[in-house]
């Protein structure tokens, strides 16, 4: 097993991609340069910052400036995590003694003006002219430590280019010598950078200039979030700034804001109001926290980071903190969640990475394990009391035997068992030349996540292709990022394009009830409804629409449009698993795995599912699948510790209490503190 002291330093800036290791070299290299800077006081003698308590006394200029920018250069109100979450310090400690500093591996947020880049400058108003110079030169010296370092480095080089610019600028120059600060200030405002710099370093265009970019950036990242990673909580822009407003404690919309918002303000206001009656910060923080585990197993990790980054802007802005309003308590986001997710993900992934590289061995003893399945089938055993593997049987041609097998559902069951026996009995009538008595087969699924509604989904169409019904019996599942263009007059077409892709199908509209949202009566979303309304006309043969989600928000869909209810004439409604259910899922879905248990491993199941009544959003097959899949996780960290060689296949095939965990990306209490749905 690896040591821990050997393990990577990391400065994990929530902006960017990833974490980086520091290298030590960098850090010494680093620090070198201030020590020199420090060896040369005849150079630096006027800069000298010995008004600052926390600093040596005799601290150069330039070493408390590297202080000051140093994580800054990383963003607009960058949030920093790791081991050099608190880098000012890390790289400064010969010369800084503060009372107090940030322990452990925590994060911390950092602020500043918006002419945080000419600090320097501004200290040596009161030099001569020479002091000044020398100033000018110092602030692109310490910027210029940073640009070989990846998370501070794009930022740093734009700053450096402009100072360089203004260096070889005599008139430029002059201003920063001689003219009032206010001037200069003015200058970087609107003339220092280069439009590819400005969208760098927006904040240095002013506080205005920042707002918009912290806005756009919420914007422009909540939608691509959206995109890859839907969610059934997770709206528009206009919700998502209504609930960050909301948890900064404000009941309406900043007049800044709105300046910048223009007309989408009134989207925001309405937003307000729907959310302002019900809106629990703890639960908000709750919905998120899913939302963001949930893209970050699915591998959208660094789309995660950024909409974290985002709405921590976005918090700061609206919290006041620019204005010397305190922190928002509890953080907006939840930032300390958000970093475990992150955290767990990284080195789970390196101890796979350094498993994968010793683990020649272990591939040696699955190959047993699937010589063993071989000899398994010819009725041989490979385990020391003989009891044979579990072996899932295969319904992949009988969706009838399949759809029996499922945990649960009973209604549902007799549901579809009627549509089968209406069909056969109308074929029935058509072969004997009697009129058919069939109603569209377009349906309503109403129920909680997880509780098998596109199980049900496929399930329906193979039946379906197999009566003869349907001509190929595939699904394909939209939501309405699939059917909702952003621009006038692409609604339609990609709507169409998607009924067209399900003809001989099922088309699957999962959280149908976001087509319509409430109060917003220009929603291209009517578009798309209208759309597949008149197509379903068309194709009345050809495809069958499912509409699912949320019981209560489905009613509301299936009243927003007068021609909704007639085309849907079947209603299929999902109950929630009760606990004995969840650990039965439990065991089919173990048993498919090929694992092996004991009724201690059934018991703790049922210890880590949270008890009724449940949230809103639990997660019910979705939630045990990742109760499952944790448990194979801890598995598989709780046998890299033993020889190898020495693992038998009932070592690798059983389960024990001890695997069995809360998933770290659902657990249980999670759920306990929101408000049940209905």
């Amino acid at each position: 097993m690896a040591d821990d002291t050997r393990r990577p330093r990391l400065l994990d800036v929530l902006s960017a991609d990833q974490a980086w290791e520091v290298p030590d070299a960098w850090v010494a290299g680093v620090r070198a340069r201030l020590k020199a800077w420090a060896d040369d006081p005849a150079a630096l003698r006027p800069l000298r910052a010995e008004a600052f308590p926390d600093f040596v006394k005799g601290t150069p200029a330039a070493v408390w400036f590297t202080h000051q920018v140093a994580p800054l250069l990383s963003g607009w109100i960058p949030v920093l995590h790791g081991e050099y979450a608190d880098l000012s310090t890390e790289l400064t400690h010969e010369f800084y003694r503060p009372s107090s500093r940030l322990g452990g591996n925590g994060h911390v947020i950092y602020v500043a003006h918006t002419d945080w880049h000419l600090q320097a400058i501004a200290g040596a108003r009161g030099f001569r002219e020479a002091g000044r110079k020398q100033a000018l030169q110092l602030s692109r010296d310490v910027v210029r430590l940073f640009v070989d370092a990846p998370p501070l480095a794009a930022r740093a080089e734009a700053l450096t280019a402009a100072f360089d610019r203004v260096l070889a600028d005599r008139d430029v120059t002059q201003l920063h010598v001689t003219g009032e600060y206010d001037e200069i200030a003015k200058y970087w405002r609107t003339d220092a950078l280069t439009p590819a710099e400005r969208t760098l370093l927006p904040e240095l265009a002013g506080p205005t200039a920042a707002l918009r970019y912290s806005l756009n950036s919420i914007r422009d990242t909540h939608a691509r979030m959206l995109m890859t990673s839907p969610d059934e909580y997770a709206g528009d822009f206009a919700q998502v700034l209504s609930e960050l407003i909301l948890a900064a404690g404000l009941r309406g919309i900043p007049q800044t804001v709105a300046n910048i918002l223009g007309d989408a303000a009134i989207d925001v206001h309405h937003a307000l109001e729907d959310l302002r009656p019900r809106f629990s910060l703890q639960t908000w923080h709750g919905h998120v926290n899913q939302w963001m585990s949930r893209a970050i197993r699915n591998g959208q990790s660094p789309l995660a980071r950024s909409w974290g980054a985002a709405a921590a802007r976005v918090g700061v802005h609206l919290s006041g903190v620019l204005t010397g309003q305190p922190w928002p308590e509890p953080e907006i986001p939840d930032l300390t969640t958000l970093f475990r997710m992150l955290d767990r993900e990284r080195w789970s992934a390196l101890e796979t990475a350094a498993a994968a590289e010793q683990d020649n061995s272990l591939a040696a003893a699955w190959s047993d394990v699937k010589v063993s399945e071989d000899k398994a089938q010819t009725g041989e055993s490979s385990f020391e009391d003989g009891e044979l593997p579990p072996k899932p049987v295969d319904l992949s041609d009988n969706p009838l035997a399949e759809l029996d097998s499922l945990i649960g559902l009973d209604s549902v069951k007799d549901a579809v068992r009627r549509m089968v026996a209406e069909v056969k009995t109308n074929l029935r009538r058509t072969e004997l030349g009697l009129p058919s008595h069939e109603r569209a087969r377009h349906m309503v699924f109403v129920g909680k996540p997880g509780t098998a509604k596109t199980t049900i989904a496929r399930l329906l169409s193979r039946i379906y292709h197999q009566l003869g019904v349907l001509e190929k019996g595939h699904v394909v599942e939209v939501d309405r990022s699939d059917l909702v263009g952003a621009a006038v007059g692409s609604t339609a077409p990609m709507t169409a394009a998607k009924f067209r892709e399900a003809l001989g199908g099922v088309l699957f509209i999962d959280e149908a009830y976001s087509l319509t949202p409430e109060n917003t009566p220009g929603d291209y979303g009517l578009e798309a409804v209208a759309t597949i309304l008149k197509m379903m006309e068309d194709h009345r043969n050809d495809c069958i629409v499912i509409v699912a989600g949320y019981h209560r928000e489905m009613q509301r869909f299936m009243e927003s449009n007068t021609g909704l209810q007639s085309r849907f004439p079947k209603l299929l409604s999902f109950s929630e698993y009760d606990t004995d259910q969840l650990v039965q899922i439990f065991e089919l879905q173990a048993r498919q795995k090929g694992m092996i248990y004991g009724e201690e491993v059934l018991d703790k199941v049922r210890t880590v599912i949270p008890p009724a009544p449940r949230g809103h959003s639990f997660g019910n097959g979705r939630f045990i699948r990742n109760v499952l899949e944790e448990a194979v996780s801890n598995q598989a960290t709780r046998l890299s510790a033993s020889d190898p060689d020495k693992l038998t296949e009932r070592d690798l095939r059983e389960l024990i209490p001890a695997d069995v965990r809360p998933p770290t990306s659902m657990r249980a209490e999670d759920y306990l503190l929101q408000k049940p749905g209905t």
